[in-house]
Parts: structure tokens; sequence; C-alpha cells
């Protein structure tokens, strides 16, 4: 069932992007300039909630029987309207087509269940501001957007309120901040783990130059996995250099740039140069790798897997990076689920629209096998999905909360007068 708010704001984008779907107005709007439906009920009294010390911990059959039951609603949290829309967007279409899917089978339990979705207008208010009216709606479960200020604004409230939060796609380790704090994403471990079997298997290669970008926290922490599974591997580790800011003192001018750190693999040229910065990046140092006379191929991540890199061509031709998501994938319930969306939305899903997509559909199986709707209750089914079968592959969630899956393996290819990334290992 499907529902929608009297007081809405910007009617062509809410008519256009989602149809639909129950939309809140942005956190800026007041709380009281609302628009809230007949039969929408307060905020959860204070025997509703579990204290801090309860909620972060397991409880016992009888302590989870006093939670009193949710109502058959899971919300939608992200941003809309600002800077990282299209975060938000992607999340809530996911999150709309498989609410359709799951309705259209009869719902969990024999009830449909209501999206809610909550533009945070990309703030750290508008985040809390969601994640509050998600609790007056007696919300079961959010599938939130992979920004900043949705995966850590609301923390405490979440876990002291007992409302589950699955990040569809965050790159930041979620499952440690909170016992209701669930993340479904490739863990880089797991990428990383996939992307060197299948280059030691596959390309022989064993020795690398680990390039990263200290202006780039991601890029500094992808880099560390690296090596630690390089280290594991026994693998030679010729060289590590590294993007410097032109703002860092302590590195000299003339060692900054990419062809000072480059230069310090003369005599020494490793099997291929990982790289854990962005695309941008990434197309300079292939093209002055080049410049240079060196012709080995680049590792990395799918961020790599953009237009900027694709313009290199020739130059980037046997490059191999790892993924979670392959839109062309061969797999019948990820062909169906492209299909479907590209015809809702107009477009083809991105890897955030597919995790959505795949949380939504996580989180209704974990209600369904849910002795109840208690927040417990659903938080301990959803820690025994195993193997789920989802677009983005095979999904485990264990007692981490932290989702576990095998990469997509991409090789950059040129395929008659096109250059594409080609899925060289699908996902099981």
């Amino acid at each position: 069932m499907t529902k929608k708010m009297k007081n809405q704001r910007n009617t062509n984008f809410i008519t256009t992007i989602f149809r639909l779907t129950l939309i809140f107005v942005i956190a800026a709007i007041p709380v009281a300039t609302w628009a809230v439906a007949k039969d929408a009920p307060g905020r959860p009294a204070s025997a509703d909630r579990a204290s801090p010390e309860a909620g972060f911990g397991d409880k016992s059959p009888e302590e989870m029987m006093k939670e009193k039951p949710r109502d058959t609603k899971i919300g939608a949290l992200g941003d809309m309207s600002g800077e990282l829309m299209d975060f938000g967007r992607e999340t809530a279409n996911g999150a709309e087509l498989a609410a359709d899917e799951v309705n259209a089978a009869g719902g969990v339990k024999g009830k449909e269940f209501d999206l809610l979705v909550f533009d945070t207008g990309g703030s750290v208010a508008g985040a809390r501001q969601g994640v509050e009216t998600f609790l007056k709606y007696r919300a079961v479960a959010v599938v939130g957007a992979a920004t900043g200020e949705v995966s850590f604004a609301a923390n405490k409230m979440i876990n002291e309120n007992q409302l589950i939060m699955m990040s569809a796609g965050s790159r930041r380790r979620l499952g440690d901040t909170g016992p209701y704090n669930f993340r479904n994403s490739l863990n880089d471990s797991d990428g990383v783990d996939g992307l060197l079997d299948w280059v030691l298997k596959n390309r022989k290669w064993k020795r690398f130059a680990l390039f990263s970008s200290v202006v780039d926290d991601y890029s500094i922490q992808l880099n560390a996995v690296f090596k630690a599974e390089m280290i594991k591997r026994k693998m030679d580790i010729t060289h590590e250099l590294y993007i410097w800011s032109n703002g860092m003192d302590s590195v000299l001018p003339e060692e900054r740039g990419v062809v000072p750190q480059l230069k310090q693999m003369v005599g020494n040229p490793p099997d291929a140069v990982v790289f854990t910065g962005g695309p941008a990046e990434a197309a300079d140092l292939i093209r002055e790798l080049r410049k240079m006379g060196f012709n080995m191929p680049m590792l990395g991540f799918e961020d790599l897997m953009a237009d900027e890199f694709l313009e290199l061509k020739d130059l980037a031709v046997g490059s191999v990076v790892y993924s979670g998501f392959d839109p062309k994938s061969a797999h019948p319930k990820t062909a169906a689920f492209v299909k479907n969306y590209t015809e809702k939305f107009g477009k083809a899903p991105t890897r955030l629209a597919a995790l959505a997509y795949d949380s939504y559909h996580i989180l209704a199986v974990a209600m369904a096998k849910a002795q109840s709707l208690r927040p417990s209750h659903v938080r301990k089914a959803l820690m025994d999905i195993h193997d789920f079968d989802g677009v983005t592959g095979p999904t485990s969630i264990g007692q981490t909360r932290e989702a576990s899956k095998e990469p997509f393996i991409f090789e950059f290819r040129k395929d008659g007068g096109n250059y594409k990334f080609v899925n060289v290992k699908e996902v099981k």
C-alpha cells in the first residue's frame, strides 16, 4: 500500500522520480509544518524504546517479547535534492522497485509494506529528522543512501530506539557502530581478495607497485587493504608511491608530482601498478606511465570504470578492476531487475540502486522469517541471512552485520572498434 503527504515540496520532482511513494518534506521545513496522515502515530513512548545498555547487546527471549512490534513500514533515507542527490534518488528508486515486487507477491506475512521516503537535503539535521519521522511512523527498518550524513548522523538515535538501518553501498565499515547498523556493500577486503586471486591465476602477475592519493582518505584505506592482502600472498611490493597534496610543506615540491614518483620504478618495473584513487587521477597516471615507456597495466576498483578511463583506449587495455555489480550480468534475476528498473525510471540502474533493491528484499526476507516484527526479532533474523540470491550476487549477513559477497572482475579490452570493461569473472 502506498500513501502521499499533503504538503509536498517540488511536486514535479516527486511525481517524476517517486510516483506513488510516500515523500516527506526536506529537513529545512520545521517539524510543525509537516503534513501528517490521519493515522500517523506519535513518537514512540519511552516504554517502547530500549535503554542504551539494552540496545547495545543481545537480549534474552523474555526481553525481546517485552518490545512492541513495529508497523509494516520500511523507510528510504537520503539526499534527494542536494549536492549528492543522485545517491539518494538511486537508493529510493531501488527500494521502490523492490517494494512494488514484495507487495505484488502478497507482502510479508500477508501484509503490504508502506515505503516511506525522506529527503535529508544532504544535511546532518535532515538525516536526524528523517530518523525521527520513521520512528514516529513506527517503521521496522530503513534503507540508507551511501552518504555521510545518513551513515553517521543518527547512530545514537537509531540504536537507542532499535531502528534497523541498512546502508546500501557505504564504503565505511558500519557494523561496529551499533547493533542496529547493517551494511550491504562489497567489502574492500573481499574485492581485493577476489581481484588478486584472479590476476595471480590468469595473468601470473606477482610484482606490484602501490600508488595511492594522500588527499583521499578512501584511497589510503584501500591501499592498506591491497598491501595486507599482497603480504598475505607473499607477493612482491616493488614500490610504494603517492600523489601528494601541493599544500604539504613536508614534501619537497620536486617530489610531489607523478613523474618524480614514477622515476623510482626505472630499472625495477613491476608487473602492474595498483592505483586506489579516482578515475581522472588514474588516467593522468597511465598517460605518464606510457610517456616514460612503462607498459604495465593498472589494477584498481570500480570507480575506474568511468569516462576518463574509457577515453584512454589502447593506453589502458589490460587493466583489471573489481566491482560489486554488473548491469550486463547474464544472471536471470539481474537481467530482469535491469529491464524492470529501466522501464520504470527511464535509465539503467547504478550499483547504488542495485544495492538498495537487494537491501529492501533482504529486509523483507528477514521480516518474513522473524518471530515477530519486534526489532530484536527482525535483527536476529537479519543476521541469519545466508546466500541471499541478489542482483549484486549471493549475500550473507553475519554477526558483524556486514555483508559478505564475491566481487565481479572486469578487464579493460578492445572489442572491435570499441573499448570497454568486460566481465571476466561472473559471480556465481
